[in-house]
């Protein structure tokens, strides 16, 4: 009785073609970054908190410090100081940093995250391919949903500021300071700043 291991010719090329469409499919996925990104000056750090039920989140560490030649890290540790994501942007392309495994949900919140840095009235020119509409149900106030073809990519949920909340105050609480993130998987996440020491 003779086995034959090597697979049926239509049948290796069936498989051949679809490990092809999924390494396509996996390398199409673009970054949605403002059209001038610009590195931060300086290291900056912020809490962010994984929304896991309702008052209860998984916290982590995020910092971003810029790097030679115009590029930013971008680092995503849990509480013990392991890496989550490693991450580096430069010329508009993120490329993983070290050896933490590739995080696409990583790299989807730190794009959502430099659009909440960038001011409401530079998302026009910012992101030109980019619809961005005003989320008006259940009450919230100065909330955003990004997408683009159809497809949503993040929703932002910006700080209060003064004017809104009807009152003169010249530096927002923390509790005030939290950015709220909502991306495609409805995974929610809390941006919080970390005040640095000058």
């Amino acid at each position: 009785m003779k086995h034959n291991w090597i697979p049926e010719r239509k049948l290796a090329g069936g498989w051949l073609c679809l490990l092809l469409v999924l390494l396509l499919t996996g390398c199409a996925a673009t970054s949605i970054l403002p059209r001038h990104y610009h590195e931060p000056a300086q290291v900056q750090s912020y809490k962010l908190g994984l929304v896991t039920a309702p008052g209860q989140t998984e916290d982590s560490l995020l910092v971003v410090q810029p790097d030679a030649g115009g590029a930013s890290r971008w680092i995503q540790t849990n509480p013990l100081g392991a890496p989550l994501a490693r991450l580096l942007l430069r010329d508009g392309d993120w490329t993983n940093d070290g050896f933490a495994p590739p995080n696409p949900r990583a790299r989807q919140l730190f794009e959502a995250i430099i659009a909440a840095q960038i001011g409401k009235k530079q998302w026009a020119n910012a992101y030109p391919e980019v619809d961005i509409t005003p989320v008006k149900t259940g009450g919230m106030r100065n909330a955003y949903t990004f997408s683009r073809h159809g497809r949503t990519l993040w929703s932002l949920q910006l700080p209060a500021t003064p004017h809104d909340q009807g009152r003169r105050q010249t530096a927002p609480p923390v509790s005030d300071s939290v950015i709220h993130i909502t991306l495609p998987d409805d995974s929610q996440w809390q941006l919080t700043p970390i005040a640095t020491s000058p």
